[in-house]
C-alpha cells in the first residue's frame, strides 16, 4: 500500500506544475482577449461592437446583429489559424500534454484504487482526485471546446 501512496503523492505534486508550467505558456490563454489589427476597420465597427462579436466568437454562437456576424467569422477564423500555427511552431507542448494527461488519467486510477482498498485515505486521496480533474479538464477538455465554439463561430456567422 505504501507504493501508491507514495505514487499518488508525486502525482498530486508533479501533475499541478507541470499544468501550470504548459498552461501558463499557452495559446488558448490568449484567444480572444486582444482585438486582431484592422478587424473593427474592415468591418465598419466601433470599438463598443468588440465585447458582442467576442462573446459571440467565444460562446460559438451567430451573432445577433448581422453586420457583426462577418468580424465574428473573421475573428474566429484567425484565432483558429493562430492555434494552429502555434502547434505546429511548438510539437513538443502537444507531446507534453498527452503526457500529463496521461498522468491525470493515472492520478485518477490511483485514486479510485485507493478509495476501494483504504476507504479513501483521507484527505490526499481528495486532493489527488480534485488536481486530477482540475488536469484533464484543462488539458483535454477546455482546448477541445474552445476549438469547437470558434468553429461554430466562423460556420455561423460566415
Amino acid at each position: 500500500m505504501a507504493p501508491w501512496i507514495v505514487v499518488s503523492l508525486a502525482v498530486a505534486v508533479l501533475a499541478p506544475l507541470g499544468a501550470f508550467l504548459l498552461s501558463g505558456r499557452r495559446f488558448w490563454a490568449t484567444v480572444g482577449t486582444e482585438t486582431p489589427a484592422g478587424l473593427l476597420e474592415r468591418h465598419g465597427l466601433e470599438a463598443g461592437d468588440t465585447l458582442e462579436v467576442q462573446r459571440a466568437m467565444a460562446r460559438g454562437r451567430r451573432a445577433d446583429d448581422a453586420r457583426l456576424r462577418p468580424a465574428v467569422a473573421d475573428w474566429a477564423q484567425q484565432s483558429l489559424d493562430a492555434a494552429s500555427g502555434q502547434e505546429r511552431l511548438h510539437p513538443r507542448r502537444r507531446l507534453l500534454a498527452t503526457g500529463l494527461t496521461v498522468l491525470g488519467g493515472v492520478a485518477l486510477v490511483l485514486a479510485v484504487v485507493l478509495g476501494l482498498t483504504d476507504g479513501g485515505a483521507g484527505g490526499g486521496f481528495w486532493l489527488v482526485v480534485v488536481l486530477s480533474v482540475g488536469l484533464l479538464l484543462n488539458l483535454v477538455l477546455l482546448p477541445r471546446l474552445l476549438r469547437r465554439n470558434l468553429r461554430r463561430a466562423v460556420a455561423g456567422n460566415a
